[in-house]
């Protein structure tokens, strides 16, 4: 199945040590944020991303890939890229990638206006950037 604006889905900002993740609700209208994953390993991150896919009914999964700033990949996106592939490889969900420029960026800066403090936006970031991630996928599955 192809995912549509209103499919529930689940976004991934995948790091090398934290991986942010957001979510759809079950009618796929309102994203949220939800609790990162703090694994170094990727086998470990994958496990605990498709255990989520199962408890939230997951129909398609985004990962946000990180190119350069002319919009090429980089060493960056291509680690990404290895990520996608080994989660493709494990899950039967459809596994879509989108550009996350610049998505740290805006979700401190959603977190700053909300009037959080700098230490404490950390912890919350790396889900925030999933779902800036999610929001641009969304958009993008409206357009087409």
């Amino acid at each position: 199945m192809s995912a549509t604006a209103k499919s529930r889905i689940l976004a991934v900002d995948f790091g090398d040590s934290r991986t942010g993740l957001a979510g759809t609700d079950w009618t796929g209208t309102i994203a949220v944020p939800l609790p990162r994953i703090d694994s170094r390993d990727q086998a470990e991150v994958i496990r605990q991303i498709l255990e989520l896919c199962v408890e939230r009914e997951v129909e398609a999964l985004v990962v946000g890939m990180p190119l350069t700033l002319d919009g090429t990949p980089g060493e960056r996106a291509r680690h990404t890229q290895e990520f996608v592939d080994k989660l493709r490889m494990e899950s039967s969900l459809p596994v879509a990638t989108i550009d996350e420029s610049h998505t740290t960026d805006e979700a401190h800066e959603r977190l700053k206006m909300g009037g959080m403090k700098a230490k404490k936006r950390k912890d919350f970031a790396d889900s925030v950037a999933a779902l800036v991630i999610l929001e641009r996928y969304r958009h993008a599955l409206r357009r087409s």
